[in-house]
């Protein structure tokens, strides 16, 4: 299996697919709500390995944007044992998303030969949603 998931079926140019994930990646940073984001875990009983991110508004017009892990598997404190996806999608709030469209953006045309660097194409293809051996 290759980290490098295929190119889609209209074969674009690993450019067009690189400013694909950047156009992609920009706006979900833009409508997201600003980092950094916080976590908190949540034990139900009907709940499975899940997480959801909620935007808190205050008074003062701030908003502060929680990412909260809910599943099956209870902690002593209340909250649920492993909120690791809780945990990652609050690393991957939107400044880092916003300085990955960046460096895409840089290696989109290549190096002074022209080479596209592989791992910024599969990270492209992955943002796009392409699958490994998709055709």
């Amino acid at each position: 299996m290759s980290i490098i998931p295929s190119a889609p079926p209209n074969d674009p140019t690993p450019d067009v697919e690189i400013r694909a994930a950047v156009a992609k990646l920009r706006k979900h940073v833009k409508h997201a709500t600003d980092g950094p984001w916080v976590t908190s875990s949540v034990w139900s009983p009907r709940a499975t390995c899940t997480s959801a991110v909620y935007s808190h508004a205050h008074p003062a017009g701030s908003v502060e944007s929680e990412v909260v892990a809910s599943g099956r598997i209870k902690s002593g404190y209340g909250g649920i044992r492993e909120p690791w996806n809780a945990e990652y999608i609050a690393l991957m709030q939107p400044d880092v998303g916003g300085a990955l469209a960046d460096l895409l953006d840089d290696l989109a045309d290549g190096d002074d030969e022209g080479f596209v660097n592989p791992w910024a194409l599969g990270l492209a293809r992955q943002i796009n949603g392409a699958k490994d051996g998709a055709e």
